[in-house]
């Protein structure tokens, strides 16, 4: 029976070590941490996000395979109730250029304005872009980037 140590418990040393189980059965598998606490790394403090294709060529095969492996284990693994697993629209947001010592700009403190000036600006968006909670300003910009067929929050 062969034995193996992997050093680190964030997400590639809990991979690695699942997949050794599921591929190497009977192997002894031990995981190292220096943190005494869970999540309290790299690995804990991700946003927890996978796309399909946003990779550059030469590694755009590896990304396709990890998100589908995603999904492939969030549907195995009950994942939407487990760990949250869900497919995500992404967009893009753009916000408006803002004149810099405005009421909207970078000193706006300094110059005497009001965070309030750019509540006043707020408006209605029916574009079907934009999420419920993102609050739309005049000059802004709102694109869908991926309509949940190629990205996912975990």
């Amino acid at each position: 029976m062969a034995t193996t140590v992997i050093v680190g418990s964030g997400i590639i040393g809990i991979a690695t070590a699942y997949y050794l189980s599921e591929h190497q059965p009977g192997w002894s598998i031990h995981v190292v941490d220096a943190s005494t606490e869970l999540f309290a790394s790299a690995s804990g403090y991700a946003g927890g996000f996978v796309a399909r294709d946003w990779f550059p060529p030469e590694l755009a095969s590896l990304g396709a395979l990890s998100f589908e492996e995603h999904e492939r284990l969030a549907k195995k693994y009950d994942g939407h109730e487990k760990w949250a697993y869900a497919k995500s629209v992404t967009v893009n947001y753009e916000p408006p250029r803002r004149k810099a010592n405005g009421p909207g700009g970078e000193d706006w403190l300094r110059e005497g304005g009001s965070r309030a000036d750019l509540v006043a600006e707020k408006r209605d968006v029916e574009d079907g872009n934009s999420p419920s909670w993102l609050r739309r300003v005049k000059g802004d910009a709102v694109s869908v980037v991926d309509n949940a067929e190629g990205t996912a929050v975990l």
